[in-house]
């Protein structure tokens, strides 16, 4: 197998700056100083410190020439800002709302156009427009109105008007205007951005793909000659031949940009509430695995070593369950265990030996001899004492015998994945002699409940929990189970052949072989992914855990062959989502190719932050929807997942094909990314 060898790459970096209010206006000045006008008045940020200039929400306008001059206009009045304070630097007959121009300041007020000399500013030709955004390059000058142009031309320079009915413009509503590098035109409208070529040609959407169709409200042209745009979807950087959504709530505050600056190779948008800086910091995968580890050690285990994710209206550290503590740690547990497997670093085994306690712990819990709770909570957290001996699922909560903590039933296939994929992983890759004997005794355990209650686990209230069915005669002949059927024959096959593995004991081989001669799982498992609308996402995921474990044991080509058809259908039905972990887990076992670049992208996109923000695309008119889930009874989604950064936190399990996306009540762990990354390095796919 070929290795995919990644280098250093760039990684978006954010910093936010709280601003109350809209924000008309910002400006980056070279040593990184921010400036903006907002509904509280103009303030500046130097070093992440926020200042008021003036507490005056009529300011509208600042401007930064490359000489380092700041100027803020009010009114009439434009300002000289300087490190004293400010000073009035010109008055006007008409309101100002445009100030450009580098060796000399332009300034356009509603109706006419004044330049900068020795003497204080000239007044240019008034216009009969009512303008809004000016434009200059060189000795090219371009005003726009709403409606129209007017440019600045002849040996007298007089104002030429170039409108719809008239010329090759078309009929849009313009709020900005700007000179590339190239001195074609930039007009950003309600319509989408439009480049005009300074003679009769205008493109849109229609001719170069790459220009976007959302409200354009800012336009900036950044040093290597891209475009920056505010927008009613977000940020928007065209770079490459492409654009590159930006969108709220990550790289902004709300979605309508209302203005962008570029400086120092930083994007900065600023929106209602406030201005994003974004950064790009040359980083190596390793540097990102590393960073991710320390984030979740340092924010996210709680009590006896559970590592889930954090509530907003909690402190900083974890300090309460979800309800599948099991699931979560477990890969969590898992990722660590690959990772020392690859480069048996000490401290992935001494952060992955805690997680291993934590779910035998949570295999105890219950004191019912393998059955295995859902979570655990402790007297000082959330919920204690609450919904006792409830019957409402997901509410099953049981105090322990010693009165020291409480256990959530109901548990289920989730779970039980997570418990044998994470302790087979953690037996094989790091355990000593003493571990494998505690993880075989909980395993077995586990096994035997099941077995000897005939393929279910069976609750404090003698009841089988919901969705924890691995019975025979259920899976195959009860359409109850029919979506069921295959993903929980492969977890049946790949619980029993764990079993076997770590303990030797004849009895889970005699029934892994009975299920598949018999009971057909095997070629339930082969067929294990049914065409479902992408509308059940934790199922996809249970899937592929299992898969790893199971090919990683079993070893009989025959066997194997029918694994591997039930891993490449899963796969080619879900490699639309461009998901790593579904890519690594095919190729790894088949070889076969699965477009690494796109997949190793993902992991480059996958965001250095706790909050898991909630991501706004409903305004992106590039957007095409998929009907397939209406045959399911599901609402339509979109036809392709937006980029990995585009989206709230690709936890796994979760969907991505979602519009709006994202937890704002929570923050994430390092958990995903770390499973991800190390399950490609241990695969042997990535280095």
């Amino acid at each position: 197998m070929s290795v995919f060898k990644i280098g250093a790459f760039p990684q978006k970096i954010t910093e936010r700056f709280d601003v109350e209010g809209k924000i008309k206006s910002i400006a980056v000045s070279c040593d990184g100083t921010i400036y903006a006008c907002a509904e509280e008045g103009l303030v500046k940020f130097v070093n992440g410190t926020g200042y008021q200039l003036f507490a005056d929400g009529s300011f509208t306008k600042v401007y930064c020439d490359k000489n380092g001059r700041v100027f803020a206009s009010k009114d009439k009045t434009v300002y000289q800002i300087t490190d004293n304070g400010a000073k009035v630097y010109a008055e006007f007959n008409y309101p100002v709302v445009d100030l450009k121009g580098d060796n000399k300041l332009y300034v356009l007020t509603v109706n006419s156009l004044h330049v900068e000399d020795d003497d204080g500013f000239f007044p240019l030709q008034e216009m009969e427009q009512t303008e809004r955004s000016l434009a200059v390059s060189g000795e090219k000058v371009c005003v726009a109105s709403e409606l129209c142009l007017q440019r600045m031309e002849g040996k007298r320079r007089t104002w030429r008007c170039i409108f719809p009915a008239h010329s090759t413009m078309p009929e849009i509503h313009i709020n900005v205007i700007e000179f590339d590098k190239n001195g074609y035109l930039l007009v950003g409208a309600d319509e989408g951005l439009f480049i005009y070529d300074y003679k009769c040609g205008w493109y849109s959407n229609n001719e170069i793909s790459a220009l976007p169709k959302e409200t354009v409200y800012d336009i900036c042209v950044c040093d290597d000659g891209s475009f920056l745009l505010g927008t009613d979807a977000g940020a928007v950087v065209i770079k490459n031949g492409s654009k590159k959504y930006l969108p709220a709530t990550r790289y902004a505050f709300d979605t309508n940009v209302t203005a962008v600056a570029f400086c120092n190779g930083e994007i900065f948008t600023a929106s209602e509430g406030g201005i994003v800086k974004i950064t790009e910091k040359e980083t190596t995968m390793a540097e990102k695995s590393q960073y991710f580890f320390e984030l979740t050690e340092k924010h996210f285990p709680r009590k006896q070593g559970f590592v889930t994710w954090i509530k907003n209206n909690e402190n900083t550290n974890c300090s309460s369950y979800t309800d599948n503590d099991g699931l979560w740690t477990h890969t969590y547990l898992a990722a660590l265990s690959m990772w020392y497997a690859v480069e048996k670093n000490e401290e992935a085994l001494k952060a992955a030996r805690k997680a291993k306690d934590a779910m035998l712990f949570l295999t105890r819990a219950p004191e019912i001899k393998g059955f295995t709770a859902r979570a655990v909570r402790f007297p000082d957290e959330r919920g204690w004492g609450t919904n006792l001996e409830s019957n409402v699922i997901g509410r099953e909560w049981h105090r322990s015998s010693d009165g020291s903590y409480e256990w959530l039933g109901e548990t289920s296939s989730d779970e039980m994945t997570g418990h044998y994929v994470g302790f087979y992983l953690y037996y094989d890759l790091c355990a000593d002699e003493s571990e494998k004997a505690e993880i075989r005794e909980a395993v077995c355990n586990i096994t035997d409940h099941i077995l000897d209650n005939d393929g279910y686990l069976i609750d404090k209230d003698g009841k089988p929990t919901s969705w924890a069915c691995w019975n025979e005669n259920a899976l195959n002949n009860d359409s109850m189970w029919s979506w069921e059927k295959g993903v929980n024959s492969l977890e049946m096959l790949n619980f029993l052949k764990i079993s076997y593995h770590v303990s030797g004991n004849e009895r889970y081989l005699e029934k892994y072989n009975d299920l598949i001669s018999n009971h057909h799982f095997l070629l339930n498992a082969s067929y294990h992914k049914k065409d479902d609308g992408h509308s059940c996402h934790i199922d996809d995921n249970l899937a592929m855990m299992n898969t790893i474990s199971l090919l990683l044991l079993e070893k009989d080509p025959a066997i194997r062959q029918y694994l591997l058809m039930g891993l490449a259908s899963h796969y080619e039905y879900e490699k639309i989502e461009g998901n790593p972990y579904f890519a690594f887990v095919y190729k790894g076992f088949t070889d076969a190719p699965c477009d690494v670049d796109t997949v190793v992208k993902a992991l480059m996109d996958y965001p250095l932050e706790m909050e898991n923000r909630r991501m706004i695309n409903s305004n992106r008119r590039d957007i095409e929807m998929d009907e397939e889930p209406l045959l399911w009874y599901e609402e339509p989604h979109i036809k392709v997942p937006f980029a990995w950064d585009e989206r709230g936190f690709s936890r796994l399990g979760l969907n991505p094909f979602s519009i709006d996306s994202g937890y704002p009540d929570r923050r994430e762990s390092g958990m995903s990314f770390l499973f991800i990354y190390w399950l490609g390095r241990f695969l042997g796919i990535i280095e």
